[in-house]
């Protein structure tokens, strides 16, 4: 498919790995120009020289924690006017337990998985706005449709986040620029294979007992692939995709039970 996207400039935090490279690998396939945001440098570098090289287009990458305020400002500041913005915020640091009350944790939430990826939306997006073309990607979670309460700040500062995306996206439609979030399940990728290593420690099971344990609750019965994930978000970032907007698409292989 042409996404029709050759010369444009595509930002992504998050990017040196997992779903966040597998979009940027997808946007170079295609011929755009890349700049990847992520918090290891050496991760980063590597990622940018191996996109650059073996698509032939300018990788730039920036290494910034985006939970952090002047990181962000740093950001806008070397790539104030993208054409795609892909946003994939870290987990903050420290505790993420709902109780006992930690007044620190929530505000690390809220600064992480909400404050700042508004600013970005809002920033890029008026640029985004005078050029006349914009697409921008958030991926937040399911958990949004079916929070857990031993995960309920994320799901929390995500559900936020996701009013302020359908009410922003209302606003610039008529620029041509749109803003979609993704809502992933478990898919396939270093974080994944962590946690997958953490719970065989913890579980005295072996790696693919611990995967089969995960994946019973899925009805595609595996995980998913960061391939699987780059091709959603590569169409709604497509020139062809200036209709869609303002949605939030669960991409879970099914394991959401509800019918919206």
């Amino acid at each position: 498919m042409d996404l029709k996207i050759k010369n444009r400039h595509a930002l992504l935090t998050g990017a040196s790995k997992g779903l966040g490279r597998a979009c940027a690998e997808r946007f170079a396939e295609a011929g755009a120009r890349v700049t990847l945001v992520a918090r290891d440098e050496r991760a980063l570098r590597a990622t940018c020289d191996e996109i650059g090289t073996r698509y032939n287009v300018r990788a730039d990458w920036i290494v910034a924690d985006t939970a952090k305020p002047e990181d962000r400002a740093a950001v806008l500041a070397k790539c104030p006017d993208p054409d795609i913005l892909v946003l994939s915020s870290g987990w903050p640091k420290g505790a993420m337990q709902a109780t006992p009350w930690d007044p620190a944790a929530w505000q690390g939430a809220l600064e992480s998985m909400l404050l700042g990826q508004a600013q970005m939306l809002s920033t890029v997006g008026e640029g985004m706005a005078r050029r006349g073309f914009g697409r921008m990607v958030v991926v937040t979670s399911r958990l949004i449709k079916e929070p857990e309460f031993e995960l309920a700040l994320p799901a929390a500062a995500r559900m936020g986040l996701s009013a302020y995306i359908k009410a922003l996206s209302n606003h610039l439609a008529r620029h041509n620029v749109t803003v979609n979030s993704i809502l992933p399940g478990i898919f396939d990728t270093e974080t994944q294979k962590a946690n997958t290593a953490r719970l065989v420690a913890e579980q005295g099971l072996t790696e693919a007992e611990v995967v089969a344990k995960r994946a019973v609750f899925t009805p595609a019965g595996r995980f998913g692939t960061p391939e699987e994930f780059s091709a959603l978000c590569a169409y709604l970032c497509s020139a062809d995709a200036g209709f869609m907007t303002g949605q939030a698409l669960t991409l879970d292989g099914g394991a959401h039970s509800g019918v919206l």
